[in-house]
């Protein structure tokens, strides 16, 4: 557990290491030579729905989810990433909004729908989520093929049609019902991972991309694991296990296993070990716009718990748009939120690792210029409607964390001790336009059971 005293107490010894932190971390690495493996993680882009319906059959010539100022806004935000020169990108989750089995505007851009629970209903939505994401996967996959930068995705909420606020246990119900209104989400989260793997984790003709994953599970299209440069493993792992009663959240039975399996076999070699998932683990984090979607048990859960024991080195997630970086005890895997929804911000964390075992985080903010009260940029829910205009102004470095076999070194900024209480970094939404009002952030993430 986080005590005010154990807060204070690190805080401290970061202040007396040197005349600055960041000074004393670029000291550190400079000595240790260039990276051997750099990443950039960065969860939660776009959480909207992005691409250019003009040239769909179904064009009706109304709102497009595209225009000059997304294309601009993304030009720069991966300008910014590319100029990182990283050997692999990853994204926990949450590249759509993805709502794609309502359509409140009754466009039908990807065919009608229904809510029922059917199988008539239920084909139609089936249709309509396999055209839409034939679209919007497909656009966003060739924003980073047209840039050279490689990408490693985890699956997220909106990838499966994104949550509704209720219990944790009941954001999917088979009930076929939500506070009244049908909604047969639920029935339609095995198909949506299928259309969200056909474009990640499969090639064209239905082969695997990646060999190592968790065969024979419900997610052995949805999880996988990956080595570079002989230095670093990422195993990214499928947080959303469709039971009888509802969606679980965390990792169980085969796939866990299947987990365990590859980071140990990654400790063997002698790896750093980053586990990617869209949702946190343990707490207390910061949150903004976000449903908070968690693990329920905290550090008792059987995931946390595989990590420790496993020795995997970091959990890099996403869901709750603010960065905060957590260890819950002495050499326990160090856990990353982050990320943004993009509407209102980007973010984005470079992560350098040594084959020594040392490794150096960095988070980078670009902050928004502008945004219009004006909505353009369309998507099938209504209520989900995107502002016509974003803009971003250059990165700048809002945190560091050293790390070396285990220990936290350093930490600055937002890679900081979060003090709940105290915190002067989180994330606040911007001026509407050039002169609005900034609003207020929600509330903190839950702490750590």
């Amino acid at each position: 557990m986080w005590t005010r005293r154990g807060l204070l107490a690190t805080a401290g010894v970061a202040a007396v290491a040197g005349t600055s932190a960041t000074a004393a971390l670029s000291g550190t690495v400079d000595l240790a030579g260039p990276p051997d493996f750099t990443f950039v993680s960065m969860p939660d882009f776009f959480n909207a729905d992005v691409a250019d319906l003009s040239g769909l059959p179904t064009w009706d010539g109304g709102m497009n989810s595209y225009n000059q100022w997304w294309k601009l806004a993304t030009d720069s935000c991966l300008w910014a990433v590319k100029a990182q020169d990283p050997d692999a990108v990853f994204v926990a989750g949450d590249q759509v909004e993805g709502r794609w089995n309502v359509d409140t505007d009754d466009r039908r851009i990807f065919g009608q729908v229904s809510q029922g629970t059917d199988e008539v209903s239920l084909a139609m939505c089936r249709g309509a989520i396999s055209r839409a994401g034939a679209t919007y996967y497909s656009h966003y996959t060739k924003l980073f093929a047209d840039r050279g930068l490689p990408l490693y995705a985890a699956i997220g909420d909106h990838e499966i049609l994104d949550d509704r606020s209720g219990p944790l246990s009941e954001r999917w119900s088979p009930s076929g019902s939500h506070k009244g209104t049908p909604d047969n989400r639920y029935y339609l989260v095995d198909h949506a991972k299928s259309v969200w793997a056909d474009h990640f984790t499969r090639t064209p003709s239905g082969k695997p991309v990646h060999q190592r994953r968790p065969v024979g599970t419900a997610h052995e299209h949805t999880a996988y694991a990956v080595d570079f440069a002989d230095v670093f493993t990422l195993v990214t792992v499928d947080v959303f296990d469709r039971t009888e009663s509802g969606v679980r959240l965390g990792v169980f039975d085969g796939q866990l296993d299947w987990m365990k399996k590859e980071i140990r076999r990654a400790k063997e070699k002698g790896h750093v070990v980053a586990v990617q998932g869209h949702i946190p683990a343990v707490g207390p984090y910061r949150v903004f716009a976000s449903g908070n979607l968690h693990m329920p048990e905290g550090e008792q859960s059987d995931f946390w718990v595989a990590l420790k024991r496993t020795g995997a080195d970091f959990y890099l997630c996403g869901e709750v748009h603010d960065a905060t970086a957590v260890q819950p005890g002495s050499r326990q895997p160090v856990q990353v939120s982050h990320g943004c929804t993009y509407r209102y911000g980007f973010s984005y964390l470079v992560g350098k690792v040594w084959d020594n075992g040392r490794v150096l985080l960095e988070y980078h903010e670009l902050p928004q210029v502008s945004q219009s009260e004006e909505l353009g940029i369309w998507s099938s829910d209504h209520a989900k409607l995107a502002p016509n205009r974003v803009s971003y102004t250059l990165p700048v470095v809002r945190g560091r964390l050293e790390w070396n076999n285990g220990v936290v070194l350093s930490r600055t900024e937002k890679l900081g001790v979060y003090d709940p209480a105290n915190d002067t970094y989180a994330y606040r939404k911007p001026p509407h336009g050039l002169l609005g009002l900034a609003r207020s952030a929600p509330r903190q993430g839950p702490s750590s059971a």
